[in-house]
């Protein structure tokens, strides 16, 4: 890791795919760090519980363009359920987005991270998210949250997400989020 940034990871993420500096790497730690342990009550404490495990630089194969994979895990706690015991939707959207005072973080830390990688860094909202839920998740469960981009435009950029019970080797939910800058204010 980069001198100066402190992670409260465990453990640090794999690197793999196209080489990424250590300025890039400290980069995407440290904007991991701010949006998953940062100000804003809503979800926190599991946001500061998520871990990457992994950031990946790649290019695809169909359009030769530099793409991210950025994989995280969480344990699934009492504070994530709902009441039939189960993790809860709304939890599942938060983790396809994750929302700490309007700063994006799981599919979201993908685009953010691409941006670093490629030098082109932008401020995006999200423009729309859609969930499809495969299999419940219980407390105790080891979730593989797995992000990869899939467009970095100038007007949209998106991300793919699947979130696996990886305890018992299932597909819990998977998403797309849709992100565009946002409009100045008017007023």
């Amino acid at each position: 890791m980069a001198e100066g940034i402190k992670s409260h990871q465990s453990s640090q993420p794999r690197y793999l795919g196209q080489h990424l500096s250590d300025s890039q790497r400290a980069g995407i730690l440290k904007f991991a760090d701010v949006i998953l342990r940062g100000k804003g009550p809503f979800a926190q404490t599991i946001g500061e519980r998520l871990e990457i495990t992994e950031v990946a630089v790649f290019e695809r194969e169909e359009d030769g363009k530099t793409q991210m994979r950025v994989v995280f895990e969480i344990d699934v706690s009492g504070e994530m359920l709902n009441s039939g015991g189960m993790m809860h939707g709304g939890c599942t959207m938060f983790l396809v987005d994750v929302y700490v005072l309007l700063h994006p973080a799981c599919s979201s830390i993908a685009l953010v991270a691409l941006g670093i990688a490629t030098h082109k860094y932008a401020n995006f909202v999200s423009q729309a998210i859609s969930t499809v839920f495969h299999a419940p998740a219980s407390e105790g469960t080891k979730l593989r949250i797995v992000n990869n981009t899939v467009s970095f435009g100038a007007r949209t950029v998106s991300a793919r997400v699947e979130i696996w019970d990886a305890t018992n080797r299932r597909l819990v939910a998977t998403g797309v989020h849709n992100q565009m800058p946002p409009s100045a204010p008017k007023l």
